[in-house]
C-alpha cells in the first residue's frame, strides 16, 4: 500500500513541476550591439561594430536606455520602461531620437546566449514599411551597484559666472548601471534651427559625494575625458551635480530627477 501512495506522490511531484511556468531570465544588464539587421524581404540594412557603428543597450530593473553612434557620428537613442514576460519582452517608449514622446509600444522576442542575447523585432514600421529587425548584443562585466543607479531626466540647469546666472534647463536623459553611465539629448540649434541628436558612453566611480565619470565615447566634439563631479543627493529620487568650468571660470549646476516605472 506504501509504494502506491509513494509512487502516486511521485507521479503528483512530475505533474506539477511539468506545470509550473518556466522561469523568466532578468534581462538587466550593459550590453553592446555586435550587429543588426533590419530588412524589409528583399533589402538588407546592416550595422555593426566591425564597420565602425556602436551601439550600447541598458536593461535595469525598471527601464531600458540605448544609445548609438554610426560611423558618419549620427546619433540615435531611446529609453522607457519595459515589462518582460518568458522570452518576450515589451517596451514601451518614453522618449527617443525619432517619434520623441509619442507612445508606442515594440515587442522584442529575446534569445539569450553565452555572450549575451540577441533580440528580434518581427513587424517594425518605419515610413509605411514594415522591416524585420534582428540585433546581437554582448553582454559588458558589470562593476557594482551604487545609489545612482537608474533612469534620469534633466530638470534644471544653472550655470553660475561670477555675479551672473544664467537658466540653461534642456532634454536630457541619463542612466547610470553597473558601473557604466549613458547620456542623451537632442539640441536644436538657435541660429541655423538644425537639430541634432547627441549621446556619450563611459564608466564611472561614486565615493560618498565624488563622482568621477570617464567618458569613453561621444559624438561631441572635444567631449571624451575624465569628469570630476561633486554630487548632492536631495532625496533617493533625486540629485544635483556641480561641475567647474576653469576656462569659462563658471560653475554649472544640474538636477536630475529619477524616471520611475
Amino acid at each position: 500500500m506504501k509504494k502506491i501512495m509513494f509512487a502516486g506522490f511521485a507521479f503528483i511531484a512530475i505533474l506539477t513541476a511539468c506545470n509550473e511556468p518556466a522561469k523568466t531570465v532578468s534581462q538587466e544588464g550593459v550590453y553592446k550591439l555586435e550587429k543588426q539587421v533590419l530588412t524589409d524581404g528583399k533589402t538588407e540594412y546592416i550595422k555593426s561594430s566591425a564597420n565602425g557603428d556602436v551601439q550600447y543597450k541598458v536593461f535595469t530593473s525598471e527601464g531600458y536606455f540605448y544609445i548609438g553612434i554610426g560611423k558618419d557620428s549620427s546619433a540615435g537613442f531611446g529609453t522607457g520602461s519595459y515589462k518582460q514576460e518568458g522570452n518576450t519582452i515589451t517596451e514601451t517608449n518614453i522618449y527617443n531620437s525619432g517619434s520623441l514622446d509619442t507612445a508606442w509600444d515594440a515587442k522584442l522576442e529575446i534569445t539569450n546566449n553565452e555572450k549575451g542575447f540577441t533580440q528580434v523585432i518581427p513587424s517594425l514600421m518605419a515610413g509605411g514599411v514594415s522591416y524585420k529587425d534582428t540585433e546581437d548584443y554582448t553582454k559588458i562585466e558589470a562593476a557594482g551597484t551604487s545609489a545612482l543607479d537608474g533612469i534620469w531626466e534633466q530638470t534644471k540647469t544653472i550655470v553660475v559666472t561670477g555675479k551672473d546666472t544664467v537658466d540653461q534647463t534642456y532634454k536630457e536623459h541619463k542612466v547610470y548601471s553597473a558601473g557604466h553611465f549613458m547620456w542623451a539629448t537632442r539640441v536644436t540649434d538657435t541660429v541655423t534651427k538644425k537639430t541634432n541628436n547627441y549621446v556619450g558612453h563611459g564608466t564611472f566611480t561614486l565615493n560618498n559625494e565624488a563622482l568621477t565619470e570617464n567618458l569613453d565615447l561621444s559624438n561631441v566634439t572635444g567631449a571624451v575625458r575624465q569628469y570630476d563631479i561633486k554630487i548632492k543627493f536631495n532625496g533617493a529620487d533625486e540629485f544635483t551635480q556641480e561641475t567647474a568650468d576653469t576656462v569659462a571660470k563658471s560653475v554649472g549646476f544640474k538636477t536630475y530627477k529619477r524616471i520611475k516605472k
